[in-house]
């Protein structure tokens, strides 16, 4: 191979390789517009069932008996489980399979008997929680990340699109408004925290991001 034909041969893997890079920044671009936009109708998906029905998703302490489902029980610390319904909260943990009538888990299945989601309404436990576009899930708890009045969360969140859909719905700050994140979740041990992470947004990582369970 002589030199002209060997440069011509780097320049076109360059090439190859400079195109399926920016292929690459596109999807995951395309991914996060798709997860943020998903964040918001959730949200709505809330408001909506509130409004009409006066409860929040898996709080609600008539769903039992309107869709004829099985109550909603909250698994205490001390290893009881209790109907927590009505108090004003969705109860629970964002993934805890331990617990699968959780008020996090069946607030799904609330929001599609309500018709306020599409999808499974017999889906029921860790299997009702919707998937993300990069392979992670959507789910709810009661208080992530420091917010008090509940989460609603996306798991697997690579950095640069984490930060790419705070920008877009918040201020594209780690750590203030009310879109938080934190890249210390692991799925088989942690999974609550009480303050999102300090540092900016890490490209190398995976995030957990939450925000409001209501916008």
């Amino acid at each position: 191979m002589t030199f002209i034909e060997l440069a011509t041969t780097i320049v076109i893997l360059g090439s190859l390789l400079f195109m399926t890079l920016r292929g690459t920044v596109a999807i995951e671009s395309m991914r996060a517009i798709a997860v943020g936009y998903q964040l918001t109708n959730y949200q709505q998906a809330v408001l909506g069932y509130q409004v009409e029905y006066r409860q929040l998703p898996g709080d609600d302490p008539n769903a039992s008996t309107r869709w004829k489902r099985n109550p909603a029980m909250t698994l205490l610390d001390r290893g009881s489980s209790v109907s927590l319904a009505g108090n004003g909260q969705i109860d629970g943990q964002l993934y805890d399979p331990r617990n699968p009538a959780s008020e996090t888990l069946v607030a799904w299945q609330d929001l599609r008997l309500g018709g306020k989601l599409d999808g499974d309404i017999l889906s029921t436990g860790i299997a009702s929680l919707p998937e993300n576009p990069f392979g992670g899930f959507y789910a709810f708890d009661e208080g992530n990340l420091g917010q008090s009045a509940g989460s609603l969360c996306a798991t697997r969140i690579p950095g640069r699109a984490a930060e790419s859909i705070d920008r877009r719905i918040d201020d594209g700050k780690i750590s203030t408004g009310k879109l938080v994140a934190t890249s210390k979740f692991d799925i088989a041990k942690n999974q609550h925290f009480d303050a999102p992470d300090s540092e900016p947004y890490d490209f190398e990582k995976e995030y957990i991001i939450c925000v409001p369970i209501l916008p």
